[in-house]
């Protein structure tokens, strides 16, 4: 894609006055004219032929912003697209790497819009490679920059991205402050079933219930429930009613719980997306497990969480989080010394672990240890999962594993 098309698609709605909703009056919604800026989206010709017409601009001219026209720009479609591609195939190291060349080159351009897209894709890359404290200041680079504040819908994806970087870093009252920004902008400026304010919402809920501000992050999810009960796609639904879920887990709501889960299976596919799949999968029994819900069915997910890794190959840090799943499910089944071998590898990986992760195999050693009356060992576990949850502003989880250590010493009085 040119560069031009972009930046100049927006100048040219601003020069009119035009919000993006304007726009496209109602043939594209706000989020399509959004990506269209931000170079997300290839024009098609019919959608030159129409934004022309709206715009009061000769066809040709506007088909010739989709042109590239200099060495650079031609750099930068290659770099872009190598980015992207990098991005897909979960090489996110190499993402990164690409997506800050491809910026830097932008701003060399002075051509704001892809300097923002390629800013914002870098910030995703940083998330899944759980560099949280990079990702936090990528993110607020991205909605600091001028052009976030031109576009309701740009705004609406910065604050997102901050909230869950402000999340991944356990900055949870930030996460939730930059959450209900998103969300309310998106009340205000988006159709309430657009990609971009589902999203925020899910941001919003995720902070609020991380925090423990379960009855709000409940709340949000019943507004949830009334978007997604509407026209939106499959996979958009399911994970919604993915995210309603884990909150009824979290409040106990065992039946609300499975009811939800059960509708995100009906909605996502394997074949729509078999990583969406894998993670719902591996999320759901997690969910189950930590509300007690031990039944034959969390187990079948467990199962076809594994089944679909040995498909697509391990997604980074997916596996070994799975198998800490699978521990976790022998552990409340009694079998501590099969939990324990099933955290062998993940031991021997245990720095590859996001700080909030690694807490609970530690708090998990510690305690299949504890049951199998090798003391000593549980101890330095125990210790060490504390010192991991308060490094990850998870205070709760240190408190649990302060207390367990506390018993054992007493125990050993």
């Amino acid at each position: 894609m040119g560069l031009k098309f972009g930046d100049k698609l927006r100048r040219a709605r601003m020069d009119l006055g035009l919000t993006q909703s304007q726009l496209g009056a109602q043939k594209y919604s706000t989020s399509y004219i959004s990506l269209l800026e931000t170079g997300s989206r290839e024009p098609t010709p019919e959608i030159i032929t129409e934004l022309s017409k709206r715009l009061g601009i000769e066809r040709d001219v506007m088909e010739a912003w989709n042109t590239p026209v200099s060495p650079d720009e031609a750099q930068f479609v290659l770099l872009e697209h190598r980015a992207r591609a990098s991005m897909t195939a979960h090489d996110y190291s190499d993402a990164c790497d690409t997506a800050a060349e491809a910026a830097e080159l932008a701003q060399s351009m002075k051509n704001s819009s892809a300097w923002w897209n390629m800013s914002f894709l870098r910030a995703e890359g940083l998330r899944e490679l759980g560099r949280m404290e990079d990702f936090l200041r990528a993110a607020d680079e991205v909605l600091a920059h001028p052009l976030t504040d031109e576009s309701e819908a740009l705004k609406v994806r910065a604050e997102t991205l901050v909230a869950s970087a402000n999340q991944g870093a356990g900055r949870l009252y930030l996460g939730v402050e930059h959450a209900l920004k998103a969300t309310a902008l998106a009340e205000d400026s988006l159709p309430a079933a657009s990609l971009f304010a589902i999203e925020a919402r899910f941001a919003l809920i995720a902070c609020l219930a991380e925090s423990g501000q379960l009855d709000e992050a409940w709340r949000a999810c019943q507004r949830l429930d009334e978007v997604v009960s509407g026209d939106v796609p499959a996979q958009s639904a399911g994970a919604a009613h993915w995210a309603i879920g884990n909150v009824a887990f979290l409040r106990q709501d065992i039946d609300e719980g499975l009811r939800h889960h059960n509708l995100a299976a009906e909605r996502l596919h394997p074949r729509s997306d078999i990583e969406l799949w894998t993670r719902f999968n591996k999320a759901s029994a997690s969910a189950r497990i930590s509300a007690g819900a031990v039944e034959p069915a969390t187990l079948a997910c467990i199962e076809r969480a594994e089944q679909a890794l040995s498909v697509i190959g391990d997604l980074g840090t997916e596996g070994l989080e799975l198998q800490v799943i699978r521990a976790r499910w022998q552990h409340v089944n009694g079998d501590a010394a099969g939990a324990l071998l099933a955290l062998e590898p993940v031991q021997d990986r245990l720095g590859e672990l996001p700080q909030q992760v690694k807490g609970e195999v530690e708090l998990l050693t510690g305690r299949c240890q504890l049951a199998l009356g090798e003391l000593d060992d549980a101890l330095k576990h125990l210790n060490a999962a504390r010192e991991d949850f308060v490094g990850a502003g998870a205070p709760e989880r240190a408190v649990l594993a302060v207390e367990l250590a506390t018993q054992l010493r007493a125990t050993r009085r």
